[in-house]
């Protein structure tokens, strides 16, 4: 810009009778610009913007309402003034001067069509002198630099967007990878502190599981060490049976002791075994509860069975089911409690169903999607049941067994567990 106007100064002195812009406006613009530069340099951007826009707007309007709303130059400086302005300012205010020129020379044009307002037509009769041809040359090349400033900017721009979406890109695949770690990670001290819990869970069902039983042998071998304390030398034949039957009976102690040790044992191989088996193995252990509530356990099985995995954590499955079971139909009295466990081969596929149903107390309808839950619990306050036990059990079933557990329920009729494992 500062250019254009040392040319324009130039040609005044070369041809002082020339009909352009006077002298004075010219000396007025060059002083004009570098008051802008001060501006620009001391940090008012946005005022050295506005002022420099406004500066060329007004007297490009001048001409195009003078000399023509055709005039070459003016349109030019036109172009310009938008570009300068999406530069400088934003798109709002490039938008904002396009729309003013747009209106400016479209009312100018029917202005000067209906005669309404003058046009000097002279530098249409004259030709064109170099200065004015530079002039245009300067324009254009000025037009070309600015938008090549723009491409090269936006080409930057877009580059450094593209270089930080890949480092974000970056960072957010970290990130999952470390949120996915350590969310494995608290996942397995979760399982590992439900392991224990229900360790503890365990013992306590256990142990009052084998009291009653353990409560009877003991009787038997007091009874037949009295017998044979009161009877003298001459019954040592009969004192051999009062022995064998006090032998017996500390025999049924010590396998309810190891059943209970096994199923309380931290080890868990995974190896085949009888499901059938396994299952009577915890029903034995959980008859001394069931008989302290007066509840029947029953077992059909359509055959043997045999499933990959370990027995131990199998047995914690049908532990804490057969131990809610009973706590079900002890809460349903005077209705005698009746247990009863299904174990058949599902109909055209290879999955084994295993039923513990009882005919306890039922589980309220709006229970039944949360009894799955940690920490959930439908007993009493009072029986200090921490609802570890089925969330336990469905984790056993789908992570070790790959299985899936179903609950059926009737309120006051009692519910139907049903486990399905491959086989």
């Amino acid at each position: 810009m500062f250019l254009l106007n040392l040319i324009r100064l130039h040609d005044f002195i070369i041809n002082p009778d020339n009909q352009g812009l006077p002298l004075s406006a010219t000396l007025g613009l060059l002083a004009f610009f570098i008051i802008l530069q001060i501006l620009f340099k001391k940090g008012y951007r946005n005022l050295s913007a506005w002022l420099l826009i406004t500066a060329y707007t007004l007297p490009t309007i001048f001409c195009l309402s003078y000399w023509g709303a055709d005039l070459p130059a003016a349109l030019l400086m036109t172009v310009l003034i938008i570009m300068l302005a999406g530069i400088f300012l934003n798109t709002k205010a490039a938008l904002t001067i396009a729309s003013i020129f747009a209106g400016a020379i479209i009312g100018l044009n029917w202005l000067q069509t209906n005669q309404i307002i003058k046009v000097n037509n002279d530098w249409r009769q004259q030709p064109m002198q170099l200065a004015d041809a530079l002039s245009y040359v300067i324009v254009l090349g000025l037009i070309f630099g600015l938008a090549w400033m723009i491409v090269k900017e936006n080409k930057q721009t877009f580059l450094s967007l593209k270089h930080k979406q890949e480092e974000l890109n970056k960072i957010n695949e970290e990130l999952e990878i470390k949120v996915a770690e350590r969310t494995k990670a608290v996942k397995i001290m979760q399982r590992e502190k439900l392991e224990q819990l229900q360790a503890l869970a365990s013992i306590g069902q256990l142990t009052s599981s084998i009291f009653h039983d353990i409560i009877n042998p003991l009787t038997i071998v007091s009874l037949n060490l009295e017998q044979i304390e009161t009877k003298g030398d001459c019954e040592i034949e009969k004192s051999n049976v009062y022995v064998q039957q006090a032998l017996s009976a500390t025999a049924r102690i010590n396998e309810l002791i190891n059943s209970a040790n096994r199923c309380l044992r931290r080890q868990n191989q995974e190896k085949y075994f009888s499901v059938r088996q396994e299952i009577e193995k915890i029903q034995k252990i959980m008859e001394g509860k069931a008989r302290a509530s007066q509840t029947i356990i029953q077992l059909e099985a359509e055959g043997d069975y045999y499933i990959k995995g370990g027995p131990i954590r199998f047995g914690q499955i049908f532990m804490n089911l057969l131990s809610n079971a009973i706590d079900a139909c002890a809460q349903n009295k005077p209705t005698a409690g009746i247990i009863k466990i299904t174990i058949k081969k599902q109909t055209d596929s290879n999955k084994l169903l295993i039923s513990v149903k009882d005919n306890g107390i039922g589980i309220p309808p709006d229970h039944l999607h949360k009894i799955f839950n940690i920490f959930f619990t439908t007993k009493p306050e009072d029986s200090k049941n921490v609802g570890l036990g089925l969330s336990i059990v469905k984790e056993i079933i789908e992570n070790d067994f790959q299985g899936a557990i179903a609950v059926d329920s009737q309120l006051g009729k009692g519910s139907a567990f049903t486990v399905s494992l491959p086989i």
